[in-house]
């Protein structure tokens, strides 16, 4: 195993590479802290040629790979689980991270994979265009582990996930070779569309190196919205009133329940509330190409049929990012809280309410009464579900609960037409709901195409799929 590693090692440089327990420490959990692995070696290639030499190398000596981004992973998929009888190491992408072409004309952006999701929203931004994928961890989290997970975010309701902005992937397949289909076309009907197997593999079928992206044209106006309601069913009459009225125009539709509110409050003081914490639900939202006056009217005349209590109009640019951080603040008050079993699941958005009337009575039954934080993505369906640890109750014995709280969530998720994954990925945290909810043909078809890609299993093993 030594000598793999020095082998390694030479293929970047040192100065590219980490070995020593204190440097690698912060690259082994997931981003909550819940799953930790282990792994004597971290590698920083510069570019697809690092990333080519050290596949191939792990390939031939039969050397498992992790491939990690930003490394804000929530269900372990960017965990390695090195031991003394199987060497598992890290590919770190991060100091990939050039922006190669931008065609302002195409309205397509090509960038290598350790490209800060922020980098790139702000480079489109440079060149008059938009990049719409939009998410809490943007700041730090990077486009090839966005792709690879088919991330999504607020943005999802007019633009689609990570998938609808991709047009073309540079990756290292497991043997070492490279298949690259960077053309950035909107029209190429060529067969079977390759790129799709990258997007959503979480790194279990080859290392992402190059994105080539779609942009779209900036919106004219942007006028974003805080609100508050008294239930779920006030904030979906809201959201179909609000379609009817601005139709595609409505770009994101996020709703934060009181819960999360107090959370904030209590452990993120710094972070303004600008409706407070006393109202049950609170929704932020966000129009494009309208007026203020347009938006102020709707909003009257939502107050006058009491369908909101309260509504707050986005003046200039920092009260939107005031209302924004809101909703960018809830996971990490979330974690200062204390323990907690997160879910994130998708359901038809009118079974919501009955979601919630019929899981957290159940929760209870198996665990006893705690917070229940709910918020994320109305306008989708995607919600963000976590049950606290209950005050009189122990952090570890809570967390033994764990595995029948995600049953009665997801099995209640997917009796209502919903899904137990919406945006976060499989990893290792799903793999047997993956089993469990999905239909027989699609699991042999998944484990067919990681067997015919990857037959050592060197790529990213004992995630999503086993083989």
């Amino acid at each position: 195993m030594a000598k793999h590693i020095d082998n390694l090692k030479k293929l970047v440089g040192d100065s590219n590479a980490l070995d020593r327990e204190e440097d690698i420490h912060p690259f082994l959990e997931d981003w909550r802290g819940h799953i930790k692995g282990s792994t004597p070696l971290i590698l920083f290639p510069n570019n697809s040629d690092d990333v080519q030499n050290i596949v191939h190398y792990c390939y031939q000596n039969d050397i498992k790979i992790v491939s990690q981004g930003g490394n804000t992973s929530l269900c372990g998929a960017n965990v390695p689980n090195s031991s003394d009888h199987r060497l598992e190491i890290v590919i770190n992408t991060s100091k990939m991270n050039r922006v190669i072409e931008v065609d302002s004309f195409n309205q397509s952006i090509i960038v290598e994979s350790g490209c800060i999701l922020q980098n790139i929203q702000e480079t489109a931004e440079d060149h008059g265009l938009l990049f719409p994928l939009s998410l809490s961890a943007e700041g730090t989290c990077q486009i090839g582990g966005n792709v690879s997970t088919n991330a999504g975010g607020v943005n999802v309701l007019k633009y689609g996930m990570a998938r609808d902005q991709v047009m073309g992937i540079e990756a290292v397949l497991p043997d070492g070779s490279i298949f690259t289909d960077l053309k950035s076309l909107r029209k190429n009907n060529t067969g079977y569309d390759l790129k799709q197997l990258f997007i959503g593999a979480e790194g279990t079928l080859g290392v992402i190196t190059k994105v080539s992206l779609r942009l779209s044209s900036s919106p004219q106006r942007e006028i974003s919205s805080m609100v508050s309601l008294e239930s779920v069913d006030d904030a979906i009459n809201l959201l179909k009133e609000t379609k009817k009225r601005f139709g595609d125009n409505v770009t994101a539709f996020e709703f934060i329940s009181q819960s999360c509110l107090v959370a904030i409050n209590d452990f993120l003081s710094h972070i303004k509330l600008p409706l407070g914490h006393e109202d049950s639900w609170q929704v932020i939202f966000e129009i494009i190409n309208h007026s203020e006056d347009d938006l102020s009217e709707f909003l009257e005349k939502q107050l006058s049929e009491d369908l909101i209590k309260n509504a707050l109009i986005a003046k200039n640019e920092k009260d939107r990012n005031d209302f924004w951080l809101v909703r960018h603040s809830i996971s990490e008050a979330e974690k200062l809280s204390g323990r907690g079993v997160h879910h994130d699941i998708s359901l038809p958005i009118t079974k919501i309410p009955e979601f919630l009337k019929t899981t957290i009575p159940a929760m209870e039954k198996v665990a006893g009464k705690s917070i229940v934080y709910t918020f994320g993505h109305l306008g989708d369906g995607n919600l963000h579900f976590t049950k606290k640890q209950p005050e009189d109750m122990d952090g570890d014995q809570f967390m033994r609960f764990s595995k029948e709280i995600n049953a009665v969530v997801h099995e209640n998720a997917e009796f209502l037409g919903g899904s137990f994954s919406a945006e976060h990925g499989i990893g290792s945290k799903l793999k047997d709901d993956l089993i469990k909810y999905s239909d027989p043909t699609k699991v042999d078809l998944m484990k067919k195409i990681k067997k015919t890609l990857d037959p050592k299993n060197i790529m990213n093993p004992d995630k999503l799929i086993d083989i």
